[in-house]
């Protein structure tokens, strides 16, 4: 649990994104289409990438999500609901998981 409400948005570049229930949910969502074949994959790229536009303010952020989609899915299955994009002083960015919380 972030303790700390400075590390959501500092006024310097963020340094994590925790990604939200909802945006989980609306990717399970799609997920779900695709797997039902109710929708194709390009669809269901398209409306994935808009998913993550809405949830994201961050480009580089954005950029990472969105080219690491089907990493961020491999976490999303695994029942995962507390993960981030972060981004070290390297300005190295990658997905992280809370795994004490699921």
């Amino acid at each position: 649990m972030i303790t700390n409400p400075g590390w959501l948005k500092s006024e310097e570049r963020p340094y994590f994104h925790q990604i939200s229930l909802a945006c989980i949910s609306k990717l399970v969502e799609c997920m779900a289409k695709l797997d039902k074949s109710e929708i194709d994959a390009d669809t269901s790229f398209k409306m994935e990438k808009q998913i993550l536009t809405d949830e994201i303010d961050d480009p580089e952020f954005l950029t990472f999500a969105i080219a690491n989609v089907s990493e961020l899915f491999s976490y999303i299955v695994t029942g995962h609901t507390t993960i981030r994009i972060h981004r070290n002083d390297a300005d190295e960015i990658w997905f992280d998981i809370d795994e004490i919380q699921k």
